[in-house]
């Protein structure tokens, strides 16, 4: 009896997506802790920041850090969007993302902010909120499909309290999750 070969599925994994999501996630974090909360800004106060052609070669490498990083934030967001249609349970998955939500403010806000700052939240509020506004969108649907008003609402506070807490990525961050989850069946919208 001859066997058929198996296929592979061609692509990146969900475990190699988060890998690359993290290594991005590092080297921007390194450029906006370190290089320009650590070292540019207090060559900007001293007044040696114009004079110094070694500051200018920082600006430059934290530049570069920081656009590395822009990767990350989008993977993360296809990653949420997935696992919110894979999750069994969207209560566990919501209170996970709260709590590392809360975990991570105290150190992002050390990191940024030299100290507790309530002026802006981390990228995990964001995603949290984008992950309350895909089920709200998800709950209340028309019978055929498309989102009731009651979803639209749910999902325009998610917005509401992106904009008030200043999330990460505000409105702006939630808009790519909505967009990511609404063009899920349409690759060609997705591209868009």
């Amino acid at each position: 009896m001859e066997t058929l070969p198996v296929q592979k599925r061609q692509g990146l994994s969900g475990t190699t997506l988060k890998l690359i999501a993290c290594i991005t996630m590092l080297i921007d974090h390194i450029g906006a802790s370190c290089l320009e909360a650590g070292l540019l800004v207090p060559l900007i106060a001293s007044g040696m920041f114009s004079t110094d052609p070694a500051a200018a070669s920082l600006l430059q490498m934290d530049r570069v850090l920081r656009y590395i990083g822009r990767l990350a934030f989008p993977i993360f967001c296809f990653l949420l969007v997935e696992g919110f249609l894979h999750t069994h349970d969207f209560k566990k998955y919501a209170l996970r993302m709260l709590g590392f939500a809360l975990i991570s403010e105290w150190p992002f806000d050390w990191a940024f902010f030299s100290g507790v700052y309530w002026g802006h939240q981390n990228v995990y509020f964001t995603l949290l909120l984008g992950l309350l506004a895909m089920k709200a969108l998800d709950t209340y649907q028309t019978p055929e499909g498309m989102p009731a008003l009651k979803g639209i609402l749910g999902a325009a506070a998610c917005f509401l309290a992106a904009a008030l807490l200043h999330c990460d990525y505000d409105v702006l961050g939630l808009a790519l999750i909505l967009a990511l989850y609404m063009t899920r069946k349409d690759k060609r919208a997705q591209c868009i």
